[in-house]
Protein backbone atom coordinates (compact mmCIF):
# COMPACT_ATOMS: atom_id res chain seq x y z
CA UNK A 1 0.00 0.00 0.00
CA UNK A 2 1.04 3.56 -0.56
CA UNK A 3 -0.39 6.71 0.91
CA UNK A 4 -2.03 9.06 -1.58
CA UNK A 5 -3.94 12.13 -0.50
CA UNK A 6 -4.16 10.79 3.04
CA UNK A 7 -5.55 7.38 2.01
CA UNK A 8 -3.97 3.96 1.75
CA UNK A 9 -4.06 2.83 -1.89
CA UNK A 10 -3.37 -0.71 -3.09
CA UNK A 11 -0.46 -0.91 -5.53
CA UNK A 12 0.98 -4.40 -5.12
CA UNK A 13 -0.23 -7.52 -6.88
CA UNK A 14 -1.22 -9.11 -3.58
CA UNK A 15 -3.31 -6.01 -2.75
CA UNK A 16 -5.20 -5.38 -5.99
CA UNK A 17 -7.81 -7.78 -7.31
CA UNK A 18 -7.77 -9.58 -10.65
CA UNK A 19 -10.60 -7.26 -11.72
CA UNK A 20 -8.54 -4.16 -10.90
CA UNK A 21 -5.53 -5.71 -12.65
CA UNK A 22 -7.66 -6.31 -15.76
CA UNK A 23 -8.79 -2.68 -15.76
CA UNK A 24 -5.28 -1.34 -15.16
CA UNK A 25 -3.85 -3.54 -17.93
CA UNK A 26 -6.54 -2.37 -20.36
CA UNK A 27 -5.70 1.26 -19.52
CA UNK A 28 -1.96 0.73 -20.05
CA UNK A 29 -2.65 -1.01 -23.37
CA UNK A 30 -4.94 1.76 -24.65
CA UNK A 31 -2.93 3.49 -27.38
CA UNK A 32 -5.51 6.31 -27.53
CA UNK A 33 -4.48 7.58 -24.08
CA UNK A 34 -1.36 9.63 -23.32
CA UNK A 35 0.76 8.77 -20.26
CA UNK A 36 -0.83 11.33 -17.94
CA UNK A 37 -4.35 10.19 -18.87
CA UNK A 38 -3.33 6.55 -18.34
CA UNK A 39 -2.09 7.28 -14.83
CA UNK A 40 -5.14 9.37 -13.98
CA UNK A 41 -7.37 6.45 -14.99
CA UNK A 42 -5.25 3.91 -13.11
CA UNK A 43 -5.61 5.96 -9.94
CA UNK A 44 -9.37 6.11 -10.56
CA UNK A 45 -9.43 2.29 -10.57
CA UNK A 46 -7.87 2.24 -7.10
CA UNK A 47 -10.03 5.05 -5.72
CA UNK A 48 -8.53 8.48 -6.49
CA UNK A 49 -10.64 10.69 -8.79
CA UNK A 50 -9.02 13.08 -11.26
CA UNK A 51 -10.59 16.11 -9.53
CA UNK A 52 -8.66 15.29 -6.34
CA UNK A 53 -5.28 15.99 -7.97
CA UNK A 54 -4.34 19.64 -7.69
CA UNK A 55 -0.51 19.44 -7.63
CA UNK A 56 1.15 17.95 -10.73
CA UNK A 57 4.50 17.35 -8.98
CA UNK A 58 2.72 15.38 -6.24
CA UNK A 59 0.86 13.42 -8.94
CA UNK A 60 4.17 12.52 -10.65
CA UNK A 61 5.73 11.53 -7.30
CA UNK A 62 2.79 9.26 -6.44
CA UNK A 63 2.73 7.79 -9.94
CA UNK A 64 6.39 6.78 -9.57
CA UNK A 65 5.71 5.38 -6.12
CA UNK A 66 2.64 3.48 -7.36
CA UNK A 67 4.66 1.89 -10.18
CA UNK A 68 7.67 0.93 -8.03
CA UNK A 69 8.17 -2.64 -6.92
CA UNK A 70 4.56 -3.68 -7.19
CA UNK A 71 5.23 -7.33 -8.01
CA UNK A 72 7.33 -9.92 -6.25
CA UNK A 73 7.75 -13.05 -8.38
CA UNK A 74 6.37 -16.12 -6.64
CA UNK A 75 5.71 -19.74 -7.47
CA UNK A 76 2.29 -20.34 -9.02
CA UNK A 77 -0.52 -21.17 -6.64
CA UNK A 78 -1.65 -24.63 -7.69
CA UNK A 79 -4.70 -24.85 -5.46
CA UNK A 80 -7.14 -22.32 -4.08
CA UNK A 81 -10.32 -22.60 -2.06
CA UNK A 82 -13.19 -20.26 -2.90
CA UNK A 83 -16.63 -20.46 -1.30
CA UNK A 84 -15.89 -23.93 0.10
CA UNK A 85 -14.77 -25.45 -3.23
CA UNK A 86 -11.23 -26.42 -4.18
CA UNK A 87 -9.84 -25.33 -7.54
CA UNK A 88 -6.61 -26.76 -8.94
CA UNK A 89 -4.42 -25.60 -11.81
CA UNK A 90 -1.12 -26.54 -13.42
CA UNK A 91 1.21 -24.73 -15.76
CA UNK A 92 0.03 -26.78 -18.71
CA UNK A 93 -2.65 -26.37 -21.32
CA UNK A 94 -4.88 -29.03 -22.76
CA UNK A 95 -6.02 -28.73 -26.36
CA UNK A 96 -9.45 -27.63 -25.16
CA UNK A 97 -7.93 -25.06 -22.78
CA UNK A 98 -5.83 -23.62 -25.59
CA UNK A 99 -8.78 -23.48 -27.98
CA UNK A 100 -10.91 -21.61 -25.44
CA UNK A 101 -8.10 -19.23 -24.46
CA UNK A 102 -7.24 -18.42 -28.08
CA UNK A 103 -10.93 -17.71 -28.71
CA UNK A 104 -10.94 -15.34 -25.70
CA UNK A 105 -7.78 -13.55 -26.82
CA UNK A 106 -9.11 -13.06 -30.35
CA UNK A 107 -12.13 -11.17 -29.00
CA UNK A 108 -11.92 -7.43 -28.50
CA UNK A 109 -12.69 -7.83 -24.79
CA UNK A 110 -9.62 -6.64 -22.89
CA UNK A 111 -10.84 -8.03 -19.57
CA UNK A 112 -9.99 -11.71 -19.93
CA UNK A 113 -7.49 -12.50 -17.17
CA UNK A 114 -10.21 -13.94 -14.90
CA UNK A 115 -11.64 -15.86 -17.85
CA UNK A 116 -8.25 -17.48 -18.46
CA UNK A 117 -7.97 -18.36 -14.77
CA UNK A 118 -11.47 -19.86 -14.93
CA UNK A 119 -10.31 -22.16 -17.73
CA UNK A 120 -7.05 -23.15 -16.05
CA UNK A 121 -8.38 -23.66 -12.50
CA UNK A 122 -10.64 -26.69 -12.40
CA UNK A 123 -12.98 -27.41 -9.52
CA UNK A 124 -11.92 -30.75 -8.09
CA UNK A 125 -15.43 -32.13 -7.60
CA UNK A 126 -16.58 -31.59 -11.20
CA UNK A 127 -16.14 -33.53 -14.42
CA UNK A 128 -14.56 -31.95 -17.52
CA UNK A 129 -18.01 -31.56 -19.05
CA UNK A 130 -19.16 -29.53 -16.08
CA UNK A 131 -15.87 -27.61 -15.89
CA UNK A 132 -16.09 -26.39 -19.50
CA UNK A 133 -19.80 -25.46 -19.37
CA UNK A 134 -20.20 -21.78 -20.34
CA UNK A 135 -22.24 -20.93 -17.24
CA UNK A 136 -19.66 -22.51 -14.94
CA UNK A 137 -16.74 -20.72 -16.64
CA UNK A 138 -18.57 -17.39 -16.34
CA UNK A 139 -19.33 -18.06 -12.68
CA UNK A 140 -15.69 -18.95 -11.96
CA UNK A 141 -14.42 -15.88 -13.82
CA UNK A 142 -16.63 -13.76 -11.56
CA UNK A 143 -15.16 -15.50 -8.49
CA UNK A 144 -11.58 -15.09 -9.73
CA UNK A 145 -12.06 -11.36 -10.39
CA UNK A 146 -12.28 -10.89 -6.61
CA UNK A 147 -9.02 -12.77 -5.91
CA UNK A 148 -5.60 -11.10 -5.49
CA UNK A 149 -3.94 -10.38 -8.84
CA UNK A 150 -0.75 -12.15 -7.77
CA UNK A 151 -2.56 -15.46 -8.42
CA UNK A 152 -2.91 -14.58 -12.10
CA UNK A 153 0.61 -13.47 -13.01
CA UNK A 154 2.35 -16.87 -13.36
CA UNK A 155 -0.59 -18.28 -15.36
CA UNK A 156 -0.95 -15.28 -17.67
CA UNK A 157 2.81 -15.30 -18.26
CA UNK A 158 2.71 -19.03 -19.02
CA UNK A 159 -0.27 -18.73 -21.38
CA UNK A 160 1.24 -15.75 -23.20
CA UNK A 161 4.59 -17.48 -23.67
CA UNK A 162 3.01 -20.77 -24.75
CA UNK A 163 0.71 -19.21 -27.33
CA UNK A 164 3.42 -16.82 -28.54
CA UNK A 165 5.92 -19.67 -28.97
CA UNK A 166 3.31 -21.66 -30.87
CA UNK A 167 2.52 -18.71 -33.16
CA UNK A 168 6.24 -18.04 -33.77
CA UNK A 169 6.82 -21.71 -34.63
CA UNK A 170 3.88 -21.69 -37.05
CA UNK A 171 5.21 -18.53 -38.72
CA UNK A 172 8.71 -20.03 -39.02
CA UNK A 173 7.29 -23.27 -40.45
CA UNK A 174 5.28 -21.28 -42.99
CA UNK A 175 8.34 -19.29 -44.09
CA UNK A 176 10.35 -22.50 -44.34
CA UNK A 177 7.66 -24.22 -46.44
CA UNK A 178 7.45 -21.16 -48.74
CA UNK A 179 11.22 -21.32 -49.29
CA UNK A 180 11.05 -24.96 -50.43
Amino acid sequence: MIEVLGRQIANKMNEITVEEFEKISAIHNDSELDNVEKHIRVFEVVGIDEEEWDDFNYFVEKTREFNTDNYEKKEPIGEIEIDGYTYKAELKLSVKDTKLIEKLISKTNKHNVADILAIMFKRTDLSNTEHYADAHLKHKAKLFRMQPAEIAIPYITFVTETISNHANKQAADKVESNND
